[in-house]
């Protein structure tokens, strides 16, 4: 990892440029002469020289030339540094955004939800997440960069001229050039021992801002524990970032004592040349000036290269970002039709980075146009099963067929084309009402007609009302009522009501061949999810080649279906229809009557 943000590292110089020169071809031209504004350093330099000769021989003409000479390089470098600073702002924001812009699409189009879980994936994005900031002003690193670069050649080359033992002062501030590195390489690697404990930081952050989180945090009074765990994070992510800081400052102290020293002894030199007429009070002062700036001259650059290297580690992490999702398998079958139903086959599944078996040989038959129920305890592997059939992961092992063809060989998006799905943690759309059902189906996003058969069917009718007039503050929200009390005007929701338009979300597609609802009525009493699911299942059986997959705890809101899986322990331990399976007095006879007597 360390070695993918090294220094000098080409592909990332490259894609800093031709992002800066892709999103704002013009500024990135505006921004070029701004490098030449560092040759005003030795000029003035030179200049002083020229008045100063012309004050202490009364020469006129010098002194016109100086005092010129001062003027047009002070106004040449305001201005120009003026000019490049406002068009660099403008093209940082714009470039900051671009590579934003790609972040955000890179991780969107990644087809599954590994990088979800795989902790080395989440610790690489939460570095790009800490420098994402660094890239916007990439361009403006490499100008200050080339600036130093001239600045150097022009400094040493002035230096030269007043004598070439003044050269020696180089060898005095050459040390910071390694040092300067091994620094860069402590803050790289401070930079990743921070990571796991930002991470911390930001959840931590995140419970202590949200609502959902603010209700067990008071009735539990964690407010000072979780506040202690949050400093003790700070801490932890600042600690080898200080440390790096503190070690920078010292040797950069040490740095300035030996090179003033040197300084001292090389203005004695000059001082001590123009006393034995070797040279005149002009070049005392173009001495003490240059030679001031040798250790800026020397530093400045190896400072603009670390800085530089600051920026080319972000860079290589989104490079790193777009290598990682172009290594994600994308396949390019088309969707079956489910002629030939849907078939897990020995399935077997861990999470990334996990050890435990959540299925282990996991088969099942599921035939075109059925509703299945897979029921189960808690932890028996009910949602992965789901989350496999919608693609989100590949199988560790076994395969899952769909209609004949592996559903690993078919292109993501066709498939998630034909599903339609409610999750038991379902997004809360803070949109408007309307919005918050369309994006079930972004072809139907802004139709009312549409919307309003989704909330019937998912027994929600009354929970957007269509009256004229009616909007933000009455009793009932209307289709473009916005939602979330967070927002002006807008309304919050119950649990339920929440719920209500998550159902008619997945509801708003009107022709899936897989219907996929995964514990979505928790917020519902036993009768209500039974009207739903009796809904659904008759929907499904209507629909033809439809599958329609129902995930529930209760058992008796499930007995409708055509085929109830149940699984214990990541495997299908019994499958059959509510009947056989009584009637067979296995696992699914003893928990369904277990729980009806709950009822009785």
């Amino acid at each position: 990892m360390r070695r993918a943000f090294g220094l000098g590292s080409l592909p990332a110089l490259w894609l800093l440029v031709s992002t800066a020169a892709r999103t704002d071809p013009w500024r990135c031209l505006a921004s070029l002469p701004g490098p030449l504004i560092a040759l005003s350093y030795p000029l003035l330099g030179v200049w002083l020289k020229v008045l100063t000769d012309g004050v202490a021989g009364r020469d006129g003409t010098r002194v016109v030339a100086g005092l010129a000479g001062l003027l047009l390089t002070v106004t040449a470098r305001w201005g120009v540094d003026y000019a490049c600073t406002g068009v660099q702002a403008t093209l940082a924001d714009r470039v900051g955004f671009a590579f934003d812009g790609e972040v955000v699409r890179l991780m969107a189009a990644l087809p599954g939800l590994e990088h979800h879980e795989n902790p080395d994936v989440q610790e690489r994005l939460e570095l790009l997440r800490q420098s994402q900031g660094v890239l916007g002003s990439s361009l403006r690193a490499l100008v200050q960069t080339a600036s130093a670069v001239i600045a150097a050649l022009g400094t040493l080359t002035v230096l030269a001229l007043v004598h070439p033992l003044l050269l020696l002062l180089v060898l005095v501030a050459l040390p910071a050039a390694p040092l300067a590195a091994r620094g860069q390489r402590r803050l790289a690697a401070a930079e990743e021992a921070s990571a796991g404990p930002s991470r911390s930081v930001r959840h931590l952050r995140s419970l202590m801002f949200s609502p959902v989180a603010g209700k067990e945090i008071r009735v539990f009074r964690t407010q000072q524990a979780i506040a202690g765990r949050y400093r003790s994070a700070v801490a932890a992510a600042a600690r080898p970032l200080v440390r790096a800081e503190m070690r920078a400052a010292v040797v950069g102290t040490l740095q300035d004592v030996v090179f003033t020293a040197a300084f001292v002894l090389a203005v004695g030199f000059v001082l001590w040349r123009a006393g034995h007429g070797h040279g005149g009070a002009g070049d005392v002062v173009l001495a003490v000036v240059v030679c001031r700036q040798v250790q800026q001259s020397v530093v400045w650059p190896i400072a603009s290269v670390a800085s530089l290297g600051t920026t080319l580690r972000a860079a290589s992490r989104l490079l790193w970002l777009r290598s990682y999702a172009a290594g994600v398998p994308r396949p390019t079958a088309p969707m079956p039709s489910l002629a030939g139903g849907i078939v897990f086959e020995q399935v077997s599944f861990r999470y990334p980075g996990t050890q435990r078996w959540v299925l282990r040989d996991f088969s099942a038959y599921i035939p075109a146009g059925a509703t299945v129920a897979l029921v189960g305890g808690n932890g028996a592997g009910k949602s992965t099963v789901v989350k496999l059939l919608c693609g989100f992961y590949r199988p560790t092992s076994g395969r899952i067929l769909i209609g004949g063809a592996d559903l690993a060989g078919l292109e993501p998006a066709a498939v998630r084309a034909r599903f339609a799905a409610v999750f038991q943690d379902f997004v809360r759309w803070e949109l408007t009402a309307q919005q918050a059902v369309g994006v079930g189906d972004l072809r139907r996003l802004d139709d009312r007609g549409a919307v309003v058969a989704a909330l019937r069917a998912a027994g929600a009718d009354g929970l957007v009302t269509l009256a004229p007039g009616v909007g933000d503050g009455a009793p009932v929200p209307s289709p473009d009522t916005q939602l979330g009390a967070r927002w002006p005007g807008g309304v919050d929701l119950s649990g339920g009501q929440w719920q209500k338009l998550a159902l008619a979300r997945g509801l708003l597609r009107p022709d899936p061949l897989v219907r996929v609802l995964d514990e979505p009525t928790a917020s519902l009493d036993p009768l209500a999810e039974h009207a739903l699911f009796e809904r659904y299942i008759a929907a499904g059986r209507q629909a033809g080649e439809r599958v329609t997959v129902l995930v529930s705890h209760r058992f008796s809101t499930v007995r409708a279906a055509d085929l109830i899986v149940v699984l214990e322990d990541g495997r299908c331990r019994e499958i059959g229809s509510h009947d056989a399976l009584l009637a067979a007095g296995g696992t699914y006879a003893e928990l369904y009557t277990l729980q009806a007597a709950g009822y009785t």
